[in-house]
C-alpha cells in the first residue's frame, strides 16, 4: 500500500483556520480571558478540515470511494454523460464528513462537465470523465455543498491522476455519483459507511488481451 503525503488539514481550510486564530489572538491579547471560548471554534475549523492520512490500495481494477460518507444508492442505472449503461454508486457526506475528493482510479482525465442540475438553482455539478490504461471508463459527479454551494476540483483534462490522489474539496458535504462499467462488480451495498481514498467500492471486470 503506498500512504498518501497529504497534510493534515485541506489546503482550502488553511486561510479561513490562520485567520480565525489571528482575530482570536488579538482579541485574546485585548480583552483578556473573556474570549477564550473563541478558541473553540478555530479548533472546530480544524477538525472540520481535517485530511488525514489515508492508505490507498494497490488495486489497479479497484474503484476507490472519492469521498467519505454512507452509499445510498448501488443500482445499474444509464450513464448519462457518455450514453452507455452502466451501474451508478451514490454516496451521501454528512456535514461534519472529511471534506477531501480523491480520485476513484488512475488514468487520464478525458472530459469535463458543468451541469445545471435543475432550473431556477444554482447548483452545479462537476462531473469528472477517467480513462483507465485497460479503457475502462469512469465517471465522477460531484456536488457543491449545502451550506458554501461550491466545490474545489483541480483536476485538468488531459492531464494523468494518481488512485487516491487529492484533487479537491466539498466543504460541509454532500452526494458524490461514480458511474462505472456494467460489468464491473459491486463491493458494498446500500447504508455501507465508505472511506475516502482507502475503500475499495468496485472492482472493475479483467480484459484479455
Amino acid at each position: 500500500m503506498a500512504v498518501s503525503t497529504h497534510t493534515l488539514i485541506a489546503p482550502e481550510g488553511l486561510p479561513l483556520i490562520v485567520g480565525g486564530a489571528v482575530v482570536v489572538g488579538v482579541l485574546n491579547l485585548s480583552f483578556g480571558i473573556i474570549v477564550m471560548p473563541l478558541w473553540v471554534l478555530v479548533l472546530l475549523g480544524i477538525w472540520l478540515y481535517r485530511d488525514p492520512l489515508r492508505s490507498v490500495p494497490a488495486l489497479p481494477l479497484g474503484i476507490i470511494s472519492p469521498v467519505e460518507g454512507r452509499v445510498i444508492v448501488a443500482e445499474k442505472h444509464p450513464d448519462p454523460y457518455l450514453g452507455r449503461d452502466a451501474q451508478l454508486i451514490r454516496i451521501h457526506m454528512s456535514l461534519t464528513s472529511v471534506y477531501s475528493i480523491r480520485s476513484v482510479v488512475e488514468g487520464k482525465i478525458m472530459q469535463q462537465w458543468l451541469d445545471q442540475e435543475s432550473e431556477g438553482k444554482h447548483d452545479v455539478a462537476h462531473a469528472l470523465h477517467i480513462q483507465t490504461d485497460e479503457k475502462d471508463d469512469v465517471v465522477v459527479v460531484l456536488r457543491p455543498g449545502r451550506l458554501f454551494k461550491r466545490l474545489s476540483c483541480n483536476a485538468n483534462i488531459g492531464e494523468r491522476i494518481g488512485q487516491g490522489s487529492r484533487c479537491g474539496i466539498i466543504p460541509f458535504g454532500s452526494t458524490v455519483d461514480v458511474y462505472i462499467p456494467e460489468d464491473s462488480h459491486l463491493n458494498i451495498k446500500i447504508a455501507d459507511k465508505v472511506i475516502s481514498g482507502e475503500t475499495v467500492i468496485a472492482d472493475l471486470a479483467a480484459h484479455s488481451s
